[in-house]
């Protein structure tokens, strides 16, 4: 309480008594006695009328030095297109499919395509990529197809189709690389599931790389991580012939790219002409893929 016969004098005033008493500290911290009332629907941080102008100087210093934490805009606008990308990613399949099942211009592309850790290792890098459009069978083909298109839009929200689906296609190859060298050399795998569980690693990281700064909840922040986690144990771990190690792998190379993808910037805006550009060379990339393994 000050104890003056002088005139007080607000210094500060706020609708919230916390900032005022934060206030207060700084000038009881230099000296200056203040107290603090209320009056209507605000407080106010009052001073001696002696003391005003250091007072105001005193805030004035702390508020330069402490400036308010700038957030991250809380919702990012999804990026147009990203249906195209998952519709391409469809399309894609479909056709490979088809093509395998009968061997199209007489050769065998399921022993061209599937990855063989033997082999990969050897230098046959293209199976890596390959592997990614060839399944085992009709379930397998719709199980893919289903959680691409919803993870490769998601990721194209964020991205753009074109990028978003360049990132999950060299995110899945590195993760069949990584399981090749892991892998006893005898193991084979097909399916675009390692490519599937890195955009969704992708999605969530990209996710909690702009919460981070968007808010001091724990909850807030790390939410699509855990989230992310528990989809690759409810989805990325049962099946007789499931690779789990491969989705583990996809899904970490996608946790990877995601982080610093969102890293460089919160909202990737990039001209369409861009987005066709990386679309059209992860197409390119399948069909070279493709063209050397046949």
């Amino acid at each position: 309480m000050i104890e003056s016969d002088n005139l007080l004098v607000a210094v500060y005033q706020s609708s919230q008594r916390t900032t005022c008493e934060e206030y207060a500290l700084v000038l009881k911290a230099v000296g200056i006695e203040c107290e603090i009332t209320r009056l209507d629907d605000h407080f106010s941080l009052m001073v001696d009328a002696d003391d005003v102008w250091q007072a105001r100087k005193q805030l004035s210093l702390y508020a330069i030095e402490n400036p308010p934490r700038t957030k991250v805009e809380q919702t990012i606008r999804s990026q147009p297109g990203a249906w195209l990308g998952a519709a391409l990613y469809v399309i894609t399949l479909l056709v490979v499919d088809i093509l395998q099942k009968q061997q199209a211009f007489g050769l065998d592309w399921w022993s061209a395509g599937h990855t063989h850790a033997a082999l990969i290792r050897d230098g046959e890098w293209w199976r890596t990529i390959t592997a990614l459009s060839l399944h085992a069978d009709q379930i397998h083909l719709f199980g893919n197809i289903v959680f691409g298109v919803l993870f490769g839009t998601l990721a194209g929200q964020r991205l753009g189709a074109g990028l978003a689906w360049l990132v999950t296609l060299i995110a899945g190859a590195a993760g069949n690389t990584a399981n090749a060298l892991i892998q006893v050399p005898q193991h084979m795998s097909v399916g675009a599931s390692t490519a599937v569980f890195a955009a969704l690693g992708i999605v969530v990281a990209h996710t909690w790389q702009w919460r981070r700064n968007a808010s001091e909840r724990w909850a807030y922040r790390w939410g699509p991580i855990v989230s992310g986690v528990i989809l690759l144990g409810f989805l990325g771990m049962s099946g007789e012939r499931t690779d789990f190690l491969a989705h583990i792998l996809g899904f970490g190379v996608g946790i990877l790219i995601g982080a610093l993808l969102g890293a460089l910037h919160p909202r990737i805006a990039l001209k369409a002409s861009h987005q066709i550009a990386f679309g059209a060379a992860t197409l390119w990339i399948l069909a070279i893929a493709w063209f050397i393994a046949l």
